[in-house]
């Protein structure tokens, strides 16, 4: 090959560069879930209020109407992270060690309805009532 030639496939190559169109890209916002795994359950919780009907009759089976959470087998879990993603759902796996961030301590007796309406689990521990938010 000549280095006269050489030009002529680098012109070649930047028309075939200039066809090339991109597709747009952009970043949705997506809603935060943390689902916590249950110790010894082989189960993780969460608590989301979905307001798509089509999301929530997804997961309709594994909702417990009583602690207003979900609570989903661990071997359902890769299939529910995706089904979410596609809604624009980013779920967190939370292990049982790693909760503690997620924790809120009332003194019991004391005004704590926020913390109840928005923990996926509470219990009480000596004077003071732990929420898992």
């Amino acid at each position: 090959m000549s280095i006269a030639a050489q030009p002529a496939q680098d012109d070649e190559s930047a028309r075939n560069q200039s066809d090339v169109q991109l597709m747009p890209t952009f970043d949705a916002d997506t809603t935060d879930i943390n689902a916590f795994e249950v110790e010894d359950a082989d189960l993780y919780i969460f608590s989301q209020y979905f307001n798509q009907e089509e999301v929530f009759g997804e997961l309709r089976e594994w909702y417990d109407s009583e602690q207003y959470r979900f609570e989903v087998p661990t071997d359902k879990m890769d299939r529910i992270e995706s089904f979410l993603d596609e809604y624009f759902y980013q779920v967190t796996r939370l292990p049982p060690n790693d909760i503690e961030p997620f924790c809120v301590v009332k003194e019991k007796y004391t005004d704590h309805a926020n913390s109840l309406r928005n923990s996926v689990y509470h219990t009480s521990r000596g004077s003071n009532t732990v929420f898992v938010m």
